[in-house]
């Protein structure tokens, strides 16, 4: 099995192909065939910009998203892309090559457009804690969101429990009814090993898994319980309001020892629905646990 093919890729081997493990404005870290560790790629400007010319009959009348949706897209950490490698200085992204899965929500920025949160996973974690992260309401919005995600499965993870305390037995009942159907459900605890048997099965060999969900919620503890090392930076969650610190801060493609990969995303305070104008926000101001 080559090195591309390790980290994923699934057609047909051949030169200038590599996937994107992480991204820093205009450079990016690629694993690829034809070099060992990480190599530094930037994108090709032409491949990339849009010419600025008078746009065509056929785009006149078009609104702004219906426009973009046809520009090259933009290539982000999990993408496999196609380039030109140079040994002796910076490579050349050429192509962002079509992707398998994808995660996205309403941009909070452009209420028009959408922003993409994880590509080419295998495996959808979707993650919140039981503390006052909890919230039936946000794990509907991200399932909902999830459908239009192309390839890959959904798991709703429910994590910290090791913070069960009395009478969440009623919550956890609530996220079974709202997740029926739509998705696996998982109860872990990273401390005490909960559910993380569960968790290993899921991490096979050349499968990537993104991790989905607001700050705090344990994104980074799963991955260094799975790393078996401090991957991830992990700061404690500020006790007056049940919120965690923004420990990652932008995605990371991780190699895990078992040869599955994880995406590791920031956290997300608000998922709003492509189209829509409301959005549900983290309820951190309250110290009670709420479902809807």
């Amino acid at each position: 099995m080559t090195r591309i093919e390790r980290y994923g890729w699934r057609g047909t081997v051949e030169p200038g192909i590599a996937r994107v493990v992480s991204a820093h404005g205009d450079y990016y870290h690629l694993v690829c065939n034809e070099a060992e560790g990480e190599i530094l790629a930037r994108k090709k400007k032409s491949a990339f910009t849009r010419m600025k010319t008078v746009a065509p009959d056929s785009m006149k009348g078009k609104k702004i998203s219906e426009i973009r949706a046809t520009a090259p897209v933009v290539p982000m950490t999990g993408d496999f892309v196609r380039f030109r490698h140079n040994s002796r200085g910076d490579s050349m992204i050429l192509e962002t090559l079509p992707r398998f899965s994808h995660f996205e929500r309403k941009d909070p920025t452009a209420k028009r457009t959408s922003q993409t949160l994880a590509v080419n996973f295998d495996v959808l974690f979707v993650m919140m804690s039981l503390n006052e992260n909890f919230s039936t309401a946000r794990i509907d919005r991200y399932l909902s969101l999830a459908e239009d995600r192309g390839g890959g499965d959904v798991c709703a993870v429910v994590t910290k429990m090791d913070l069960r305390e009395e009478g969440d037995e009623e919550f956890l009942e609530d996220l079974a009814e709202t997740v029926a159907g739509r998705a696996r459900i998982l109860h872990i605890s990273s401390l005490t090993g909960e559910g993380m048997d569960e968790v290993r099965e899921l991490a096979a060999p050349g499968r990537t898994l993104a991790f989905i969900g607001s700050s705090g919620v344990g994104k980074s503890t799963l991955l260094n319980a799975l790393a078996g090392e401090e991957w991830a930076a992990v700061q404690e969650i500020q006790e007056w309001s049940g919120k965690g610190r923004h420990t990652t801060t932008s995605r990371e493609l991780v190699m895990l020892p078992c040869g599955a990969m994880v995406i590791d995303t920031p956290g997300i305070r608000e998922i709003g629905m492509i189209g829509e104008t409301d959005e549900i926000r983290l309820k951190g101001e309250s110290t009670h646990r709420w479902r809807k």
